[in-house]
């Protein structure tokens, strides 16, 4: 079995609506579940018993009335409009519950920080709905469960954070841990739903229909948002990933054609003459974190960062490259070369599109983990003017610790 446990995308804010979320289905859960778990009891002898012709509308409103727990549930052949929204908040049994739960403190948190409060909140029960229509096109029975709302957070996360990874935990003969990108989680889940709704009969009672529904609203909500630049793009996003790929293609045909990028044997320095072995160990180390980066393998790319600046002082990448190296230093917390690259990126590139995003994290390195709060001050406050929305009221949170402090 693998259940994941956590991403390595660091948070920005305390996602508050997503805490809230899980707090209000446990507590519904602890509520009904004694009920609900009557209600299905009674409903498997009763229905066994009643006559095949029975109108199936008739007996549903006779199942509402004997159980009226299960008229919050979402009732395909007479639904009502309430039963949308509450059908969310409930659940069949403590493993129902505890999968969606889980799924939605994974990748719910992060959903958060992108989307803000008030914008994850509306877009949590309208994905729920979505799903809930996908049920309804093609089933009549009842359905209840977080579900659809929970696929169209894995959804919204592929478009915003394909490149984070997860980190699954294992159970077989020992247990234990392990990374993997996020795209592949997600798409796991999408195409095991995909296949079980295609066999009847394969995945039991569940409704892979809510699931898909979810998820094809979520990712496209997210890749909207990042197509119209209502939801600022970032570094990490599907739509730089597929950047990142057609620059390679490009690289790929330049280097077809004969032109050598990368190749450091018999090129010329500046004053024509060969370069040393040490320039050309340079050269190749930073090739080696360009295609790490270009791979998505952020993990290789700052260990070779790591060797290229202890080795050789000092060095500055493309200016692509060296925000995904600070962020990555960041997320493994080694704040010192972290600082050092954000710090990197601002001087050489005063104009970059995220300087607010970098003078956010350098600020909040100093702050918080460097004990530099003076050198804190005047990049959370120019931050704070540059950002918006809960990274803008981040920035002032970090600077009132400081000036309070």
């Amino acid at each position: 079995m693998f259940i994941p446990i956590r991403t390595d995308r660091p948070l920005q804010a305390t996602p508050y609506v997503n805490y809230a979320l899980i707090a209000i289905n446990v507590l519904v859960f602890f509520a009904t579940f004694q009920q609900i778990r009557d209600a299905r009891e009674w409903q498997q002898q009763f229905v066994g018993r009643t006559v095949i012709n029975v109108d199936p509308v008739e007996l549903d409103k006779f199942i509402v009335e004997e159980h009226p727990v299960t008229g919050l549930f979402l009732r395909p052949l007479d639904p009502k409009v309430y039963q949308f929204f509450t059908c969310l908040f409930l659940h069949a049994d403590g493993w129902h519950l505890f999968f969606n739960m889980l799924f939605l403190w994974v990748f719910g948190n992060n959903v958060e920080d992108r989307f803000g409060k008030v914008g994850y909140l509306l877009f949590y029960l309208t994905a729920g709905v979505m799903g809930d229509i996908g049920h309804l096109l093609f089933s009549h029975a009842p359905v209840l469960g977080a579900s659809g709302a929970v696929a169209g957070v894995t959804g919204a996360f592929l478009a915003l954070f394909p490149r984070t990874r997860v980190t699954l935990l294992y159970f077989f003969i020992i247990i234990g841990a392990f990374q993997i990108p996020a795209m592949l989680v997600v798409m796991f889940y999408f195409l095991k739903d995909l296949l079980f709704w295609a066999t009847p009969g394969l995945g039991g009672n569940t409704a892979y229909t809510a699931h898909l529904g979810g998820n094809l609203f979520g990712f496209g909500i997210g890749m909207a948002l990042l197509l119209t630049r209502i939801l600022p793009r970032e570094h990490y996003d599907l739509m730089s990933l597929w950047a990142h790929k057609r620059r390679r293609d490009q690289f790929r045909k330049l280097s077809q054609s004969g032109y050598q990028a990368w190749e450091g044997t018999g090129l010329a320095g500046q004053d024509g003459k060969p370069l040393t072995e040490q320039d050309q160990a340079v050269i190749q180390l930073r090739e080696q974190i360009a295609r790490a980066v270009t791979d998505h393998d952020l993990t290789e790319a700052t260990r070779q960062y790591r060797a290229l600046i202890d080795t050789h002082g000092e060095q500055v990448l493309s200016q692509r490259n060296q925000f995904d190296i600070a962020n990555q230093l960041y997320a493994e917390q080694d704040y010192p070369r972290a600082a050092g690259a954000y710090e990197q990126l601002l001087s050489t590139y005063p104009r970059h599109p995220d300087r607010g995003q970098a003078q956010l994290m350098l600020g909040l390195i100093f702050a918080r983990y460097l004990a530099r709060p003076d050198d804190a001050k005047p990049l959370l406050q120019e931050a704070s003017q540059r950002l918006h929305g809960d990274e803008a009221k981040f920035a002032r949170v970090v600077l009132a610790e400081i000036e309070g402090g």
